[in-house]
């Protein structure tokens, strides 16, 4: 499990992503909306700095990805 320090270093980085993400999408203004993006991004690191590189890479080139990707993006809207 990871310690405190990297929690809180993950959490920022998951709101830091999630603000900018909404600034460039014009919902700044919009709690909910960077809620929603914060946990993706802190889930998302939370996958990759659990995964190693080989896993990333095979999920990547899987023949589903972009399909689960796009599913993803339009479900966190």
């Amino acid at each position: 499990m990871a310690d405190t320090q990297e929690i809180k270093i993950r959490k920022g980085q998951g709101f830091n992503l999630a603000v900018m993400d909404a600034v460039h999408n014009g919902q700044e203004n919009n709690p909910k909306y960077i809620y929603k993006k914060f946990i993706y991004y802190y889930s998302l690191a939370d996958v990759v700095q659990g995964s190693d590189i080989d896993m990333i890479q095979e999920v990547v080139d899987s023949k589903d990805f972009d399909a689960v990707m796009k599913l993803l993006a339009e479900t966190m809207r």
